[in-house]
């Protein structure tokens, strides 16, 4: 076998074995940019998310998300939120 054919096959293997990464994502349905807090824990952030798009981030082992909705949310895997920036509207 090739040295690349042997490579492709190793690097296949090793995504096989680390699996996807869980995205939670947040849907800005509000005509303005909305800020919300990511907090791992150890580390945290403030990302924006613009009028009428979406942001996804990692959180794979769970996080705290808060924004303009008034409370904090414990997120894992693949949630998805949907807020107007002002609610929290769907949490699925």
């Amino acid at each position: 076998m090739s040295a690349v054919k042997t490579i492709a096959s190793s690097a296949a293997a090793l995504l096989l074995l680390v699996g996807p990464a869980a995205a939670v994502t947040v849907k800005n349905t509000s005509g303005k940019e909305i800020s919300i807090g990511i907090d791992y824990g150890s580390q945290a952030k403030v990302a924006k998310v613009p009028a009428g798009k979406s942001l996804s981030f990692d959180c794979n082992e769970g996080c705290g998300v808060t924004g303009p909705w008034s409370f904090s949310w414990m997120a894992k895997g693949n949630d998805t939120f949907t807020t107007n920036g002002k609610d929290l509207i769907d949490v699925g």
